[in-house]
């Protein structure tokens, strides 16, 4: 089984196709808002909230499910570790860029209708035109959920209930994220609300960012680097 050429190019397909599902579900609300309400916002920004969950749990199948299949045929735990690095930091961009699509997309259905596409909160950008800006926030943002995922997964997998210890870490790596990149974490699971008001600059990001990327390796690593394959048969 090659890894992570295969799982890589599957998911990015995967990704895709629900990015296509995604982004035309929000076309119809934007369009629903516009005709049986007031429509003066960006509606694909408030919808990026949802990405971000989904980059959690591709985290979390990177480990709970793909780790044993590929260490049950034959990788090294090394290898695997190595090879889920990469294939994170390949699929976290290619999640942005999808984003960024997103955006763009949006700018011209808003552009044809004469809506304005205002932005309701803070961001490195500050127009969805600046494309490199709305990449740069998101590559940041899903490399955080994305390791977050992987880290809490790994710590389930390993010691199952003892695994709940890991969430405030987990919560850590993500909260670090969304700081780099001065934006806003809405956890409805818990009805809360946290707004990060001040903006950093694009390098400050892009370096809080790389770091939570490569401490959330770190420690997902120290978990998996010598654990056992769990049989799954009853």
């Amino acid at each position: 089984m090659r890894f992570p050429s295969r799982l890589l190019a599957a998911n990015l397909v995967f990704a895709a196709m629900v990015w296509a599902a995604f982004y035309a579900v929000v076309t119809l609300v934007t369009v629903g808002i516009a005709v049986f309400g007031t429509l003066d916002k960006s509606a694909w920004e408030a919808a990026t909230q949802l990405p971000r969950w989904f980059a959690l749990f591709v985290g979390v199948a990177l480990i709970r499910e793909f780790f044993p299949l590929y260490i049950a045929h034959g990788q090294t735990r090394r290898q695997f570790g190595a090879q889920a690095a990469v294939t994170v930091a390949l699929y976290a961009p290619f999640l942005s860029a999808l984003l960024v699509a997103g955006y763009l997309l949006e700018r011209l259905l808003y552009g044809l209708a004469g809506w304005p596409q205002a932005l309701g909160r803070p961001h490195l950008f500050t127009s969805p035109a600046q494309v490199p800006l709305v990449f740069t926030e998101y590559l940041i943002e899903f490399l955080a959920w994305i390791v977050a995922g992987a880290f809490m997964a790994a710590a389930f997998y390993r010691w199952e209930g003892g695994g709940l210890l890991s969430v405030p870490l987990g919560i850590g790596l993500i909260l670090l994220g969304e700081a780099a990149v001065g934006a806003e974490l809405r956890l409805p699971f818990v009805h809360l609300e946290l707004g990060i008001v001040s903006v950093p600059g694009v390098a400050t990001a892009l370096a809080a960012g790389l770091g939570c990327f490569l401490l959330g390796l770190a420690m997902t690593w120290s978990i998996i680097r010598d654990v056992p394959l769990r049989n799954r048969l009853p």
